[in-house]
């Protein structure tokens, strides 16, 4: 059976949750309009001897969901099809998930070849019960997994697996484990018994036993397979003008965030060799960073949009960035939240990013000696003492549950160490990409409108994986591979003081003077405007609203402060135990935490209706 379950409002957003129990259609209409309002209109539910899957319309022109009398297939996320040809973004409905169904019914797959870009894939045999699920290279989309003796739950949202599993339980581990460090390790996630599912993987399922195989398709083995620095610049060069190039096809427009840094004007001067390009930013106000941003979208002749966001924005959108992306991944890297629907970008076929460039390509998971961070001028130089299965020093949480979160990191980092042996720490940050907390970006952009990140293209994963730290560090790799771009602002300063267009040797006397200069501005207090992408932090600290929302959670807190050395919520958010971003962790745990509340309180009154 199959219902299309209907509320106001325009398409956007895609999620799924399967069960080999039946889901109730009230309670899962429920469970999508609790994560995203009703800022949807389309959620197909199936039933079956199989089981049930409920997926929510996938925004991704080409990717809605495909059934036949035997299987249904649905896709998240929108990767390029580069088995099939099929990359010109208008076409419509689903022939491009009906190309991956064939295309994986005739075991021809290369999954890492034929999808390039996040994704997710979910296969249902109708008539054998069997249930595949396939991750992407680096779980840019995560997937996670709840089983028993009796049920079988697999989804790409953990509110949606709480929702129709209301007995699950809070890791007390993980939520320290997030409040601290802004993510839950790897494997584990907020709730006992969910796991995240293996990245660059197959997961197949049978609705009657359980999880049957899992079987990897890339491991990112550590291979130093080029020659020279030269060969790696070339071929990372030519994919991201092949994926730009692939994704564009023959749009008129399309658009771009933008800001002071090289990576955006790296893909500006991509774009604008194939089709023009609206840039967006989001600031307070304009400052530093956005005079830079204007000047290089102007050098590349690119329309230049400043939107300006509430001086609390992050402090705003707190509750419903929080319900987006769930537990255990950060809100505050939502940053488009609340600001698209001011931009348009849903009416956009492509909106280019630059996330995941420092990463990937820039060794910033790769950890330097003290004083890198203080002054940016300095040579990075690794630090080779440093061991990521501690946790970082912190009077908030009791010693037992350091302890365990220490277990955990030191599990993960001996799993890395299989196929990372001398970049393991690295690794360790990036594999799955939940150990990287700036990735929530992508899982709301992706959710919100066609999202596009360059950047996890296939071929930079694997380029990143197979080429030495030495290359990483100081932008030898990426200069070497975007030099050529960059030459329309090649007098045009970086937000942070540096010419991207010159190697590291070149800036580090540019932006010594720069440095300098700055701290004096800093120290004399001669500007009062945060020169940054962020807002002024202080501006949420010292405001009523914070200080309301702090109250409002006193009580809940005594649901988790079993993990912590402070009874009351008042003392814990006192003095110097906790960062704003780990305040704000504990936050977004709470609220969660009270929405779960009120849908039991729900539930049980209807019951007893």
């Amino acid at each position: 059976m199959h219902w299309k379950l209907k509320t106001e409002g325009e398409i956007q957003m895609s999620d799924f949750i399967y069960s080999n129990t039946y889901i109730d259609e009230e309670q899962i209409k429920l469970s999508f309009q609790e994560i995203y309002g009703n800022d949807h209109n389309l959620i197909h539910l199936f039933n079956g001897s199989w089981g049930s899957f409920a997926f929510l319309s996938n925004h991704y022109e080409g990717f809605d969901y495909y059934e036949t009398d035997d299987q249904i297939t649905a896709m998240l996320g929108g990767p390029l099809l580069d088995f099939a040809g099929l990359t010109d973004l208008s076409i419509s409905e689903n022939e491009k998930t009906k190309a991956i169904s064939l295309r994986y019914s005739q075991e021809n797959m290369s999954w890492d070849n034929d999808l390039n870009g996040p994704f997710q894939f979910i296969y249902i045999n109708k008539r054998s019960g069997e249930i595949t699920v396939v991750t992407d290279m680096m779980s840019f989309i995560p997937a996670y997994e709840y089983s028993d003796d009796k049920c079988l739950m697999i989804s790409s949202h953990l509110s949606l697996i709480k929702a129709c599993k209301p007995e699950l339980i809070l890791d007390q581990t993980s939520v320290g484990d997030f409040v601290l460090h802004s993510i839950v390790t790897y494997p584990y996630t907020m709730y006992k018994g969910v796991y995240q599912l293996q990245p660059a993987s197959v997961h197949q399922y049978h609705c009657e036993a359980g999880k049957q195989h899992k079987e990897p398709y890339w491991v990112p083995y550590e291979s130093n397979a080029y020659k020279s620095l030269n060969e790696a610049a070339q071929d990372l060069k030519n994919s991201l003008d092949d994926y730009v190039k692939n994704v564009i096809a023959d749009h008129k427009q399309v658009a771009q965030f933008i800001s002071g840094g090289e990576d955006s004007r790296s893909i500006s001067s991509i774009i604008r060799q194939f089709t023009r390009s609206r840039s967006f930013i989001f600031l307070d106000q304009m400052n530093r960073e956005g005079r830079v941003a204007k000047k290089a979208a102007e050098a590349y002749g690119i329309e230049f949009n400043l939107v300006q966001r509430d001086k609390l924005h992050y402090l705003n959108i707190l509750e419903e960035g929080s319900q987006l992306v769930g537990h255990g991944a950060q809100y505050t890297h939502a940053h488009s939240l609340g600001l698209h629907n001011k931009c348009g970008l849903s009416k956009y076929p492509a909106v280019f990013g630059g996330l995941f460039s420092d990463a990937l390509l820039k060794g910033a998971r790769i950890k330097k000696v003290r004083g890198i961070g203080r002054f940016p001028f300095l040579p990075q130089i690794k630090d080779k003492m440093y061991n990521p299965e501690k946790v970082k020093n912190t009077s908030a949480l009791k010693k037992e549950i350091i302890g365990k979160i220490e277990e955990r990191r030191k599990e993960h980092l001996s799993y890395i160490k299989e196929f990372r042996k001398e970049s393991a720490s690295e690794w360790f940050e990036l594999w799955p990409s939940s150990m990287n907390l700036n990735i929530v970006n992508i899982h709301v952009n992706r959710r919100l409108f066609q999202s596009y990140e360059p950047f996890m293209s296939n071929d930079v994963v694997k380029i990143s994986a197979l080429v030495p730290q030495k290359w990483k560090k100081n932008r030898k790799l990426f200069h070497r591979a975007m030099q050529p771009h960059l030459k329309k602002t090649k007098w045009l300063k970086h937000g942070d003081g540096r010419l991207p267009y010159f190697p590291w040797y070149v800036n580090s006397f540019v932006q010594f003077f720069f440095w300098s200069i700055d701290l004096i501005g800093r120290k004399t207090k001669v500007s009062k405007i945060h020169p940054g992408p962020w807002g002024d932090s202080n501006n949420i600290k010292i405001s009523e609203e914070y200080q309301e929302k702090i109250q409002s959670n006193n009580e809940l807190y005594k649901s988790i402060n079993q993990s912590f050395t402070f009874k009351l919520l008042n003392e814990l958010f006192t003095g110097n135990n906790l960062r704003l971003d780990n305040q704000l962790n504990l936050l977004q745990t709470l609220h969660l935490i009270k929405l779960e509340s009120n849908r039991n309180f729900y539930r049980d009154e209807k019951v007893e209706s």
